[in-house]
């Protein structure tokens, strides 16, 4: 059976992890990093991962017509992805399906191989169920007293968003990369019901139902700001955009930002953003370089502020590193034996490969039974006002710690 897989814009986490279909003897499949030089030949099945741009319509157009079956493998292509953030600034990440008709979606951050051999296969996928109903927490649906945003917990029993720390998994499906799993929220990579945005901030606006939100009335008989410096709701929750809509903004029915843009698609994502979602945000689109990015991000704010790192912290991931170098090898090489390999150790530390258990100042969850988590456990942190470097990653925040400028060198 003849694939073809596609590697448009942004990261290539999809990318990569679809040499997993070299696994299965009955897929002959080629990988083409740079859609341009594909030879336009006919193709029984065209995946096609990273974001996509109004500009790519052309070759699109000449992959669908070519194509028997088009796959959007990915958040990327399905909705823009965690790009999409990027609209916000007046960028155009856009769902394939605006591009070109009859086109197969498989959402998710990574994408899942299975379904997508499924998919190529014509096998039935499994009924997807809600993330809620896996998770080990349990829901009070008690009102909130407080908002928060950085995760140290003892409890393990109660549903984040109960504890006031926004989870999506309310309108997400079941994942492999599972990040509640270690001790990070949900931010809804696979959508369970359709604007799972919009119904995600209904449902926890419930939530905050005892909470104050000041308001002014103005001349037209509504408010006219949200709150003021002392509201918990909107110093807890001070980017909406960036977790209710991290992977549907181009499917939410929200209009188009009119921030300027400052050039760069890669910064415009990144502007607005908060610093303890940092890691997993480079974790998401570092692609095979996620490891080095993250970990430039986390320890040049350590460094600076003078945060205590333990040795055993250190020794993981200097571990990490080296399995990206592997990693990289394997890739070059389209050894999906050895990428299979590698990934798995990788996830045996980082939780998965979306880096959920990579945080500042340590681990979020434990990784090895025999270890004591107190060794490596990451805490609360001070968000210090400033800008932070780190070879070819820089980066400001405020006050608030919010990012207000980066640079990404590649």
């Amino acid at each position: 059976m003849d694939v073809k897989v596609f590697q448009f814009n942004g990261c290539n986490k999809c990318f990569n992890e679809s040499l997993l279909l070299k696994l299965s003897s009955d897929l002959d499949v080629e990988y083409i990093k740079d859609p341009k030089t594909w030879k336009e030949e006919e193709i029984e099945t065209a995946v096609i991962t990273g974001y996509v741009l109004p500009s790519d319509i052309d070759l699109l157009i000449k992959i669908r017509s070519k194509a028997k079956k088009v796959i959007a493998y990915g958040s990327c292509p399905v909705s823009g992805g965690i790009y999409a953030l990027a609209n916000q600034n007046g960028h155009e990440t856009t769902p394939l399906k605006n591009l070109v008709d009859n086109v197969i979606e498989i959402e998710g951050c990574l994408g899942e191989i299975d379904e997508l051999k499924s998919v190529i296969k014509d096998l039935e996928l499994t009924k997807p169920r809600k993330l809620c109903d896996l998770c080990t927490r349990r829901a009070t649906c008690e009102y909130l007293d407080t908002v928060n945003r950085q995760i140290e917990l003892d409890d393990e029993e109660t549903c984040f968003n109960d504890l006031g720390f926004l989870c999506s998994g309310f309108v997400a499906r079941e994942c492999k990369e599972r990040c509640i799993d270690y001790n990070t929220p949900c931010r809804g990579c696979k959508q369970l019901v359709g604007r799972s945005g919009i119904r995600m901030l209904g449902m926890f606006g419930t939530l905050m139902g005892n909470i104050e939100v000041a308001t002014e009335h103005s001349v037209k008989g509504a408010t006219d700001k949200l709150a003021d410096e002392e509201d918990d709701v909107t110093r807890s929750l001070p980017d909406i955009l960036g977790n209710f809509f991290r992977f549907t903004l181009t499917t939410s029915g929200l209009p188009k930002g009119r921030i300027p843009s400052s050039g760069s698609l890669l910064e415009d994502l990144f502007t607005g953003r908060l610093i303890e979602e940092l890691p997993l945000i480079t974790g998401l689109i570092g692609g095979d370089k996620s490891i080095s990015l993250t970990l430039k991000i986390i320890e040049s704010y350590e460094k600076a502020n003078q945060m205590e790192v333990s040795e055993q912290t250190k020794k993981y991931r200097e571990k990490l590193l080296r399995l990206e170098e592997k990693l990289h090898d394997a890739i070059e090489k389209e050894d999906a034996e050895q990428y299979k390999e590698i990934t798995e150790k990788i996830r045996q530390i980082a939780g998965n490969m979306n880096l959920s258990n990579v945080f500042f100042g340590g681990f979020k969850s434990k990784i090895k039974d025999e270890d004591d988590f107190e060794d490596y456990k990451s805490h609360i942190f001070e968000v210090v006002e400033g800008t932070y470097k780190n070879g070819s990653v820089e980066y400001s925040i405020d006050s608030e710690g919010i990012i207000k400028e980066i640079k990404i060198k590649e």
